[in-house]
């Protein structure tokens, strides 16, 4: 068989069926063997990053490696911003990247989209995969494979393999080599010393609190939180990237902590004689208003790489081992009260709506709005006020880059999304982000995708607006994105009220024919309280009655 044959085969066996790419003429001869396979579907969009977007998004709803094709240098090096962010945000993805065939190398050439000399790709792409292989070896594929969707799936990060261009129709005999077990594999047993500390800290609690990030899910404890927190009585709180691993319908949620100084929950927080800090990246986005938040109280951290108690460090500990622990652990505690953070003012009267049109008022509305459906429709966020105004809303599913922060990421994410959900998702972007990879719906028609994207029109870029008022920069006027919307096929209305909001989203979801877009028109340089006090905890400014001083 071909070398790329056996590739797409192996991608179906690790259920990967969609391939998003984009062509170019160092990855050709490969994406034209993929493309013959039944059941591997090559996607095609239109940018490097909105690629990677999407197979991002892919990976985050499935909590599986997706895959990207992009060509040698040009195309590769064009992505790594999005790469970046799977990888700090914990997203497992395999990154093809073209390369030079033998004979080119051999000329001596300077090579079109090359850097240095022609391993420039791979030193650049190593800051942000974890791990690096070339296909240019017959007989050491198989083994190469393996190991990388190993380390793919155990680290639960991008991994780059260079293909060379001629190596595609090389033929191939796989010998089913089986590697070794992995050098990280990890005691399935807690050690004693462990579970006597454990036992000891959460014995001793009296008003524990979970607070739970992205990374629950991605390494598989999430369930295992679920289960401790209902069967103790111990309440859940989410980071805002870790929104979606918990249940919000769950009696023990408590909401999203936003890490301002003016989040309803953080009083809460600080009450708490023990947290149990769970998957949660220790970012400035989580705890940049609060830095004492984490000092002067009992704080369990767990993670990937194991737990860290107050009295000791515990590394290279299986997190199936700590689920199963705390699984058979039994303790009950008394009921806390807590303010929930998304529920907290949700209703919202026309009048008002009328009143003050906001980013949080249009929200308030598609809450209610959404939770007449019966259907549940996937959320995907991009960065900015749409991430925080969102708070006023309760998807089931979420996704979004809460952490590195890349803008441009929801609307091809969403595709992705689609793509290996089948499910219809809600889009919330700002107009700056959607002028990044908007143009990506043009694809829509094409691939039989239908997502309802909310455009946040305030005629600015709102989040640089609360972090710097006096930038003139930041205007964003004289677009008009319901337009760009019908010129791609798609429905489109422009609102000015709550009224013709609600209006537009039941017309919208009675259009499945056809990607919708409702441009929602906003005060211009407006944005949400909650996104004030964040940019106001980050400058490290005080807050007074919801106000930066």
């Amino acid at each position: 068989m071909l070398i790329a044959d056996y590739l797409a085969e192996q991608l179906l066996a690790a259920d990967i069926n969609d391939v998003f790419a984009i062509p170019g003429d160092f990855i050709l001869p490969w994406l034209e063997r993929f493309e013959q396979q039944p059941k591997l579907k090559l996607i095609q969009l239109s940018h490097e990053p909105a690629a990677v977007f999407a197979a991002d998004a892919a990976a985050r709803f499935t909590n599986r490696p997706s895959a990207v094709a992009l060509t040698y240098g040009a195309g590769a090096l064009n992505a790594t911003n999005a790469i970046a962010q799977a990888f700090m945000e914990f997203v497992p993805m395999i990154v093809f990247a073209g390369f030079p065939s033998k004979r080119e190398i051999e000329s001596g050439y300077l090579l079109h989209h090359q850097i240095g000399d022609v391993d420039g790709q791979r030193r650049i792409l190593a800051e942000i995969t974890a791990k690096q292989v070339r296909f240019d070896d017959a007989s050491t594929i198989e083994l190469l494979w393996q190991d990388v969707l190993a380390t793919c799936l155990q680290e639960r990060r991008p991994v780059l393999i260079e293909l060379p261009r001629d190596y595609a129709v090389e033929n191939f005999s796989p010998k089913n080599l089986k590697i070794q077990e992995s050098l990280k594999a990890r005691p399935k047993q807690l050690p004693h010393e462990l579970t006597e500390s454990l036992s000891v800290l959460l014995n001793s609690a009296k008003a524990p609190c979970c607070l739970v990030g992205a990374k629950a899910r991605r390494f598989g404890f999430d369930q295992a939180i679920s289960h401790f927190s209902l069967s103790s009585n111990a309440p859940c709180a989410a980071t805002l990237l870790g929104r979606s691993v918990l249940n919000p319908s769950a009696c023990c949620y408590v909401g999203v902590f936003s890490g301002t100084g003016q989040d309803p929950l953080l009083p809460f927080l600080q009450q708490s004689d023990l947290l149990l800090v769970c998957g949660v990246i220790k970012s400035d986005s989580n705890f940049a208003g609060n830095p004492a938040l984490l000092h002067n109280k009992k704080v369990l951290w767990w993670d990937e790489n194991g737990i860290v108690l107050p009295n000791g460090k515990y590394y290279q500990i299986e997190p199936a081992a700590v689920a199963a622990w705390l699984a058979d652990f039994n303790i009950r505690y008394e009921p806390r009260s807590a303010p929930n953070s998304w529920v907290q003012d949700l209703e919202v009267e026309d009048k008002l709506a009328e009143a003050c049109w906001s980013s949080g008022t249009a929200m308030k509305l598609l809450h209610q709005e959404l939770s007449a459906q019966s259907e549940l429709f996937p959320f995907v966020l991009d960065i900015g006020d749409c991430l925080f105004a969102s708070l006023h809303t309760d998807p089931r599913w979420l996704l979004a880059p809460a952490f590195y922060a890349s803008m441009g990421y929801a609307v091809p994410a969403a595709l992705g999304l689609q793509q290996v959900s089948k499910k219809r998702p809600i889009v919330i972007v700002g107009d700056g982000a959607f002028q990044m990879t908007g143009l990506e719906l043009g694809h829509c028609q094409r691939y039989g995708w239908n997502p309802i994207v909310i455009v946040l029109n305030n005629q600015s870029w709102g989040m640089i607006k609360a972090f710097a008022p006096e930038l003139s920069a930041t205007s964003l006027s004289g677009w008009n994105y319901a337009a760009l919307a019908r010129a791609m096929n798609g429905g489109a209305r422009q609102v000015w009220n709550g009224n013709q909001f609600v209006s537009a989203i039941a017309d919208a979801i009675a259009d499945d024919g056809r990607f919708r877009l409702i441009e929602v028109m906003l005060p211009k340089d407006s944005f949400s309280d909650c996104l004030a006090k964040f940019s106001g905890a980050m400058r490290g400014e005080s807050m007074v009655d919801g106000s930066v001083v």
